[in-house]
């Protein structure tokens, strides 16, 4: 029998769109974006520029403000999230407030910083377009090429492309369509594992969750969107795994070791979000002053609050620390630390074959797979490596590892009294307790978790 929740691929998805969000914010070895590509003499802000011929334009100085600017908004974001737990200000309201408006006033105080302390230094601001309308310009009244790259000399564009997608158009190719399923099937699975990881991360009984589950209704809503989405051109929504994971922790209440307690659950903060998203089209004048790199320090921000949270990162970090400062976890307590270390390393090379894969582009359409991959590996070959009681330790939730701790007890109770020396076990378990439940804990056990 196979014990665990099977977290092991949620683990895997979850490090992976948090390493997206902080090496595109960084700078991805992937792509040409992040804070540290300014450092690249040949990057195109500064190429832009100097063929522009802006006077006083220095490529090291601009590198270097805007590396300043991204990374200061995210140790600003972290220093006043910080308050929530300090002595600072009159009372917890104040402390509350300022940790809740922290990504807001870290944007506002940098992107002051950038246009009116160094108003003289090219700072990239975000790409806004001047009127609310379809980006696709087009070069002639049908619509069948792009300006300006398909009509290089001429000075603008005869007008944008219609809001609803032409569905009949397929410009004599009436293969399309079903060439696009395979892809389509991709991507699908590609969602798929997205929204369901997401909401399993979401909805993890550790989070103290009780207004009941959704999955169902919100794919449907997903898949609603998306097809308006696909009729106006739009791009495809999905769940987005950390800003999900950002907003459940916000409204969250955490003891001192981080654990949540309570959650405020409701629907209206992201209802209010959203509409607020919607009104920010009145003010794309006041968007374009934002700085570029304040909001790759607001990404990689999003991604380092995240990583504490996936037990895959909390693992790894042990093979950097000191055995006698280890945390207090079940799978520490009651197995060996090498076992722990060797699941680790199991996880972490299935964690690189996905991370490879979606970023090497002549592959990454199989993406889907690959994730698809850590299913099987999970189910069939880890528990061929790990005993049942190992996977449950380190791949249960909270309710089965609790369930795992109360046999342990009752099974080494049951021992002490049997053997008379109830002292003596109590005392020295460490034997017992590295070997792993006994026979009868065993078969108590599967009853239980039989599921």
């Amino acid at each position: 029998m196979v014990l665990g929740g099977y977290s092991f691929t949620d683990d895997i998805f979850a490090l992976l769109i948090v390493s997206i969000f902080i090496l595109n914010a960084i700078g991805s070895p992937f792509d040409e974006g992040g804070l540290l590509r300014y450092l690249d003499p040949n990057h195109t802000l500064h190429v832009e520029n100097e063929e522009a011929e802006i006077e006083g334009y220095v490529a090291n100085e601009t590198a270097l403000l805007n590396i300043i600017l991204g990374f200061g908004t995210t140790a600003t974001i972290f220093w006043m999230r910080g308050f929530k737990t300090s002595s600072y200000f009159c009372n917890q309201e104040v402390r509350n407030s300022v940790h809740d408006f922290a990504v807001s006033a870290s944007v506002i105080i940098w992107t002051v910083i950038a246009r009116v302390g160094f108003s003289g230094v090219t700072v990239p601001g975000l790409q806004v377009p001047d009127q609310f309308e379809p980006t696709y310009s087009c070069c002639d009244a049908s619509c069948k090429t792009f300006w300006p790259d398909d009509c290089e000399t001429q000075v603008a564009p005869a007008g944008s492309r219609p809001w609803f997608a032409d569905l009949g158009d397929l410009n004599g190719k009436g293969w399309v369509p079903i060439m696009a399923a395979g892809p389509a099937v991709l991507a699908f699975i590609l969602f798929y594992l997205d929204n369901g990881i997401t909401w399993h991360l979401v909805y993890d009984p550790a989070n103290k969750i009780t207004h009941g589950h959704s999955y169902n209704w919100d794919l449907f809503l997903n898949g609603v969107a998306n097809l308006i989405n696909g009729l106006l051109g739009l791009p495809w929504l999905v769940a987005t795994t950390v800003p999900c994971l950002v907003h459940l922790h916000n409204l969250a209440d955490k003891d001192k070791d981080g654990s949540i307690t309570y959650v405020q659950e409701t629907r209206l903060t992201y209802l209010f979000s959203h509409k607020l998203l919607g009104l920010s089209l009145l003010f794309l004048t006041g968007l374009k002053q934002i700085p570029l790199p304040v909001l790759l320090g607001v990404f990689l921000f999003m991604g380092l609050s995240s990583m504490p949270g996936i037990q895959l990162w909390q693992r790894f970090l042990l093979f950097f620390q000191q055995p006698s400062k280890y945390p207090d976890k079940p799978y520490l307590k009651y197995m060996e630390t090498k076992r722990v270390h060797y699941f680790t390393v199991f996880q972490i090379i299935f964690f690189l074959g996905v991370f490879l894969v979606q970023n090497t582009e002549s592959i990454a359409i199989v993406f889907p797979f690959m994730t698809l991959l850590c299913l099987p590996a999970r189910i069939f070959l880890a528990p061929k490596i790990f005993e049942g009681w190992e996977l449950c330790l380190l791949d249960g939730y909270d309710d089965e590892v609790n369930e795992w701790l109360r046999l342990k007890e009752a099974s080494m109770k049951n021992k002490s009294v049997e053997s008379g020396s109830e002292d003596v076990a109590t005392t020295s378990p460490s034997a017992d307790l590295l070997n792993g439940v006994g026979d009868e804990e065993s078969s108590e056990a599967e009853q239980v978790r039989e599921a």
